[in-house]
């Protein structure tokens, strides 16, 4: 009868493992045909991994399935999606136990965040990394961990990520035994925690403080921090955290010998765990269970647990799989530090070429306005020496034509002197005729004296010659003289002309028909008005004008 009832029992709960499965497989498909029709990329991998995270912490199996389902799909470019799930299917693999496919996956996840300097993300690898060392019992690389997450994060001030580093702080403090350590990495926790009114993280702080008191002795308090601690997980879909829980109060009960209550909550965290397929979790629980059993005498089931125990052990913390977790720790490091150096290398290349092509536009820019310089200056010395060629020949005719008009100005003087003495000679002649008789000759030395005064007008006509040969050779110096000298006068004026000529003062006396004494006073006042040095000769400074 009784082996009927086991067998009905089988058969229902295989049956219902069936439907559930079956209904499991159902709502997948639905999903895949639901994903199929999105057209956008980004619509279709937002929904698969909302569904994958969603999942993640309460059916691992299931939101394993989504994420490897949203990977296939990924583009290459994607790599702040192909991050998210990498770090996701690490967590996966580290409740499962399997650390060296979780250590691989978290470093993967960090390598895609540094790419995209996302150093809060980078910090968030960091803590799951340094989980796994704390898990294989290699504190010192997690502390290390963890102070690198904090200070990733301290610029960026995100308080979550370095509360929860601290809170991870504590254990591998605990577990290396300084307590003072452990104790002010909790309180940091709890006060950042309490800040931000986070309920499920400051839980699981105030948890692993129960286990010092533990430590401590401080037993029942202990003991009533970790079933509050258990009841609020029992409301959540924690169910990682929940095994922990179940463990932690199984191992109080333990301690304070009531090995019923452990049996009880160890056998609550080995259901769930089995479940959920944590199996790093099961061997710590059927570790405590065999210690239970040797306690109430029953040394096989001590001794069956003591076998389950090893094979757990042996699966999760051999020590084949430290050595490639350090391993691909040492090759992700390796892989970062090759990076930074050829991001170095490359940001130093860079600055070369930029100071390169800096100088050598300088040198262009120097060469194009040096050439300018030089073409402009050029240019201006042709315009100058064109000027000055120009300026050079009129000088020349200028001089030329002076040449001949005082050629043909010394001849009109000299003429004209002649003249102006035959007047006098004649002037003379007739006075001393004209005094010595009175005869008939008289009427005859008239007419010769008509005739005389007759040359003297064709004279005067070629000093009217002259005057014009002057006026063209002083064509614009009687302007020059009256905007430098306003106080002289008209005559003097002309005599500056004469002066300009170079003509001696008794040809300027004979040309004005002047006495020399006359013209030398009109040379005296001209000097004393134009103020002209005693050392320096009147006509020189006229002629400078």
């Amino acid at each position: 009868m009784n082996s009927r009832k086991t067998i009905l029992l089988l058969l229902l709960s295989f049956f219902t493992i069936l439907l559930h499965a079956q209904k499991l497989d159902s709502t997948y498909f639905n999903f895949r045909n639901k994903i199929d029709k999105i057209v956008n990329y980004d619509e279709k991998i937002k929904s698969i991994i909302d569904k994958a995270d969603d999942l993640s912490e309460r059916d691992n199996a299931r939101s394993e399935e989504y994420y490897l389902y949203a990977e296939r799909i990924l583009n290459e470019d994607d790599l702040s999606n192909r991050a998210h799930i990498l770090k996701r299917l690490g967590l996966i693999y580290r409740d499962r136990g399997e650390f060296d496919v979780s250590m691989k996956y978290g470093m993967e996840s960090k390598k895609l965040y540094y790419e995209l300097s996302d150093t809060l993300k980078m910090a968030d690898a960091n803590i799951h990394i340094g989980v796994l060392h704390k898990i294989v019992a290699e504190y010192r690389a997690s502390i290390n961990a963890f102070n690198e997450a904090i200070r990733l994060v301290s610029n960026k001030k995100d308080s979550t990520i370095i509360a929860r580093s601290y809170n991870m702080l504590g254990g591998s403090y605990r577990a290396l035994k300084k307590i003072d350590s452990s104790f002010i990495s909790y309180r940091k926790a709890i006060e950042i925690f309490t800040a931000l009114k986070d309920e499920e993280r400051l839980n699981s702080v105030n948890s692993n403080m129960a286990i010092l008191y533990g430590k401590q002795k401080q037993y029942d308090k202990a003991l009533k921090i970790h079933l509050n601690s258990l009841a609020y997980l029992k409301n959540t879909d924690d169910k990682s955290n929940t095994v922990i829980a179940y463990s932690i109060v199984a191992s109080e009960y333990y301690i304070l010998k009531d090995y019923d209550k452990s049996l009880k909550y160890t056998d609550s965290s080995i259901a769930l765990a089995k479940k959920e397929k944590f199996k790093q979790k099961l061997v710590g629980a059927y570790r405590r269970r065999s210690h239970i059993f040797r306690k109430k005498k029953d040394f096989k089931k001590a001794y069956e647990n003591h076998v389950l125990y090893k094979k757990y052990s042996d699966s999760v913390y051999s020590v084949k799989k430290r050595k490639e977790i350090k391993e691909l720790e040492l090759k992700n490091e390796f892989e970062i530090e090759k990076k930074e150096l050829e991001t170095k290398s490359k940001r130093k290349e860079l600055k070369l070429r930029l100071y390169v092509l800096l100088i050598v536009l300088i040198l262009f820019f120097t060469i194009i306005i040096g050439f300018l310089v030089w073409r402009d200056h050029k240019a201006r010395a042709k315009r100058i020496k064109d000027k000055f060629e120009k300026e050079k020949l009129k000088k020349e005719i200028l001089a030329q034509k002076i040449k001949v008009s005082e050629s043909e100005l010394k001849g009109l003087i000299a003429d004209n002197t002649m003249r102006l003495e035959f007047i006098k000679q004649l002037s003379k002649q007739i006075k001393e005729d004209k005094d010595e008789t009175n005869s008939d000759l008289v009427k005859a030395y008239a007419n010769s004296l008509l005739l005389k005064l007759q040359n003297q007008i064709s004279t005067e006509n070629k000093l009217s010659s002259l005057q014009d040969k002057i006026n063209e050779v002083n064509q614009g110096f009687d302007q020059i003289i009256i905007e430098k000298f306003p106080n002289l006068t008209k005559t003097e004026r002309e005599v500056c002309s004469f002066l300009r000529l170079n003509l001696s003062i008794k040809e300027i006396a004979s040309i004005r028909n002047a006495s020399i004494d006359s013209i030398k006073a009109l040379r005296y006042r001209i000097r004393k008005k134009m103020q002209v040095p005693k050392n320096q000769e009147l006509e020189r400074f006229i002629q400078s004008l």
